[in-house]
């Protein structure tokens, strides 16, 4: 299993808020705020896949570590 940081995670959710906080503003500007609504959904996938992603890293090295 690919194992990544703490850090990886929360810099990777972080880049996608960052990335719809751009998203949001452009979209607010342009008049096109059907735009809020895609920027949103990415934002959710990106945050729960992670948040699972690493939910699911935590548990393997739980059991790693019961079974040692």
């Amino acid at each position: 299993m690919n194992k990544m940081s703490n850090a990886t995670y929360s810099i990777i959710i972080s880049l996608a808020g960052v990335l719809f906080a751009a998203l949001a503003l452009f979209a607010y500007f342009s008049g096109r705020n059907a735009l809020i609504f895609v920027g949103m959904g990415i934002f959710f996938a990106v945050t729960m896949a992670m948040s699972s992603l690493h939910a699911r890293q935590q548990a393997a090295a739980r059991a790693e570590e019961r079974a040692s």
